[in-house]
């Protein structure tokens, strides 16, 4: 039994934008022949995937709102959404492994569960302070009387303190489970 679930212009926002998983939305219409094509496979992806995935299709005849809100100009159109964003879309009909490697690669990304969410949180959050970081040091060895100004100062010390809160969020990093 398929776990597609069908969306219109009013539940949107809710299965959609509010989904706590990654989402695709396929954009079709009854009398597309593509679109009716590509329906089977969104089907088992729907029974494959259940739990981590949410799969949805929406008739763009009777929900010209959203269809018109999201620019779809041709269908098939399946657009991918995570966080409440469109992070992807496929164009046409495409082979059942460029689905399943777009919505692999939408999981790397956006992963549905609270371990893979943290460590893409945390990865995110040690490379940009990594970043600047190296900016930081990089202002350090140019500015004068560090030791002297009490800003500068204080803002060696933070740098520091955020160094060690990074060195510390790579050790949770490198304990959480790998997939």
């Amino acid at each position: 039994m398929s776990k597609v679930i069908e969306i219109t212009d009013q539940n949107f926002e809710e299965e959609v934008l509010n989904s706590d998983l990654p989402t695709e939305v396929d954009f079709w219409a009854p009398w597309c022949g593509p679109c009716v094509m590509v329906s089977p496979i969104y089907d088992k992806l729907s029974e494959e995937y259940d739990g981590r995935f949410k799969f949805c299709k929406m008739n763009v005849d009777e929900n010209q709102r959203t269809a018109v809100e999201f620019q779809i100009m041709s269908i098939p159109m399946q657009k991918y959404f995570a966080n409440g964003e469109n992070v992807d879309e496929i164009l046409g009909a495409v082979p059942e492994s460029t689905i399943r490697t777009m919505v692999e690669d939408i999981l790397k990304r956006f992963p549905a569960d609270e371990t893979g969410r943290l460590k893409v949180l945390l990865t995110s959050w040690v490379e940009h302070n990594e970043k600047h970081g190296e900016k930081f040091n990089r202002w350090v060895e140019k500015a004068n009387n560090l030791e002297g100004n009490p800003i500068y100062k204080s803002a060696l010390q933070a740098a520091q303190e955020v160094e060690k809160a990074n060195e510390q969020l790579s050790q949770v990093l490198i304990q959480l489970p790998r997939y």
